[in-house]
Order: structure tokens, then sequence, then C-alpha cells
């Protein structure tokens, strides 16, 4: 497998497909954001906490298949995308809601645990009060990098689902396989992805009709370099291991 993985090429090359269809992701994040809005004031008014997190989460996961199947057929294949492919399939996004579901479970899981050993000989803390610089240690030197290091290993999984109709587990396993000695440059590329968003908030949060799509992008274009550096047949390492 081919290591060598430039974040230039990959800005570059997410920057010119944003750019040739920026009418096209601008207007769907548009709507994106616009029905999260309007599903925030309508739960804000009649719901509890629970609710808007379900209700979230499943706008959220039908708008990210929605545009990662619109993103793929834009990097694979000539031509605009039509109406069917902005219309997620709903097994698609289930899976990945399960997926987020897992990565949750996984990271509160890793979170209590290590939590239940730091304070396993401190019964007199006031647990009303974690978010102290008594703490930070923890917080910093444990929790952050168990987080980010789960959520690394695990980024690929959506495009697994879209590209090869993974499931939820499948597309766990085979995201923890491709990323696989690529945590730093993984990483390095969410800092970057982070970075521009923020640019794009300082827009008066205009920007990010754009920044989040190209986010996506970003993240697409490398799984694509990331698969396609597979020599002949060994990528079926991602299928069978």
């Amino acid at each position: 497998m081919n290591t060598q993985f430039l974040l230039s090429e990959i800005f570059s090359d997410a920057w010119a497909l944003a750019k040739k269809n920026i009418w096209i992701i601008m207007g769907f994040t548009a709507i994106q954001f616009l029905v999260i809005f309007t599903t925030f004031l309508l739960t804000g008014l009649g719901g509890g906490a629970l609710i808007q997190n379900v209700i979230f989460g499943l706008i959220d996961a039908f708008f990210t298949v929605a545009i990662y199947q619109v993103f793929f057929k834009l990097i694979d294949e000539e031509g605009d995308p039509e109406f069917p492919d902005f219309v997620p399939s709903v097994i698609k996004a289930l899976n990945f809601l399960a997926v987020k579901l897992i990565m949750s479970l996984l990271i509160v899981l890793i979170i209590a645990s290590v939590a239940a050993v730091y304070f396993f000989n401190m019964p007199q803390i006031d647990t009303t009060d974690i978010m102290t610089w008594k703490h930070l240690p923890l917080l910093l030197g444990i929790l952050i990098p168990i987080v980010a290091y789960v959520s690394v290993r695990m980024c690929f999984a959506v495009c697994f689902i879209v590209d090869q109709d993974s499931g939820a587990i499948e597309a766990i396993r085979q995201s923890w396989i491709l990323s696989k000695g690529h945590f730093w440059f993984l990483l390095l590329l969410f800092l970057v992805i982070v970075g521009i968003n923020m640019l794009g908030a300082m827009a008066l949060f205009v920007g990010l009709l754009f920044t989040v799509p190209l986010s996506s992008l970003m993240m697409i274009v490398t799984y694509r370099q990331m698969v396609n550096s597979y020599a002949d047949g060994e990528e079926e390492i991602l299928l069978e291991n």
C-alpha cells in the first residue's frame, strides 16, 4: 500500500470539485441548515432534550448520507447529479446512525472507565465540579487523546457505508483497517478541517455553507486516495480481515 498522501493535493482536489459545483453544494447545505434550525425551534417548543437529540441524529444521518452520495458521484462519474442522487438510502442512513451510536457508546465507556480508575482513590471528590484545574491532566492528557483516536480511526465509516453498502459494524471494521498507520496524518487533516470551518464561521457563518461541504469532500478525496493506494488484490484486506 502506498502510504504517501499530501494534504495540499487533497485540499486542491476537494477545492476544485467544490468550486465547480458551488451552487449545488451551497444550496443543499443551506437546506440542511434550514431544516436543522426549524427542527430546533419546533422541538424546543414542545419536546425535551432526548427528543431533540433523536430527531437531530436522524436528520444528520439522512443529510450526511445524501450529500456523500452526491459527492461520490461527482468524484467517480462525469456529469451533474440528478434529483435521485440527493435522496438518501434509508438503510445507509440507519447504518450511519448506528455507527454514531456505537461510537458514542464506546467513547462514553472509555471515559467512564478512565474516570473510575482516576477517581478510585479520591472518594471525597466533588463530582459536581469536575471541570477544575485539578482535573485538567485527566481531561487533556487522557480523555481528549482517547476521543480523538477513536474518532480518527472511525472517520471513514460513512464512506464505506455509502460507497460499498457496508453495514454499521463492517464499516467500522473497514475504517479501522484503512486508517491503520495513518493516525497522525488524519489527525492533521482533522485540524485543517477545523481551521477551515472556523474561517467559515468568522464570515458571519455564511462561509459555513461552503466550508462544511468542502470538509466532507476532503474526507471523501482522502478515503478514495487511500483505498486506491492498495495494490491489485491487496484491497481484499478491507473485505476479509
